[in-house]
């Protein structure tokens, strides 16, 4: 199992600066990805704001966030289904006993994201386009894959646009089921 600390800025744009920005990238290519959100009758997981989900996208990845004192930590497993019984896994079980977190598990959400990754050497610019429920949304995400001052090479980024970043959307999940809870 992968460990680290998830450090990215993001922001829900409309589809217009959304088009406007991707233009900047002619060679950036969408992949669909399938993400399952999954949680325990309880809503441990939920409750200590963390997200569990099973990625579809070249097979099948385990991932739960959970956050601590050094920011987001983002665990990651292959798994072969992206069903609930993949969660019965060893390491996935050892890790969700760590938390004090115990199945059964059920789904919560499903997301469907077709997302271009633009590798920028020192992070990835991610263009995702997501459907859940009813709703579309559009977000741009910087995920820092080397340490630097990634807030400002961002806004440089946006500033291509006319955009000032401002943190303005929650996580993906919380936007899935915040949809669920207005249909």
């Amino acid at each position: 199992m992968e460990k680290n600390i998830e450090t990215e800025y993001k922001i829900l744009v409309n589809r217009e600066t959304f088009n406007r920005l991707l233009a900047k990238y002619p060679n950036a290519v969408f992949k669909e990805q399938i993400n399952t959100y999954f949680d325990n009758n309880q809503q441990d997981i939920a409750k200590a704001h963390g997200a569990m989900r099973i990625r579809e996208k070249n097979g099948f990845m385990f991932t739960l966030k959970m956050p601590s004192e050094e920011g987001l930590l983002e665990y990651e497993s292959v798994v072969t289904s992206d069903d609930c019984s993949a969660l019965n896994q060893a390491d996935i079980q050892a890790l969700l006993a760590q938390y004090h977190i115990q199945g059964p598990f059920h789904e919560t959400a499903k997301l469907i994201t077709k997302r271009a990754v633009i590798d920028t050497g020192y992070a990835e610019l991610c263009f995702d386009s997501s459907r859940y429920g009813n709703h579309h949304d559009y977000e741009i995400e910087y995920e820092i894959i080397k340490p630097h001052d990634g807030i400002t090479a961002f806004q440089k980024i946006l500033d291509t646009v006319g955009l000032h970043y401002e943190k303005n959307c929650d996580s993906k999940i919380k936007r899935a089921l915040d949809a669920l809870c207005e249909e």
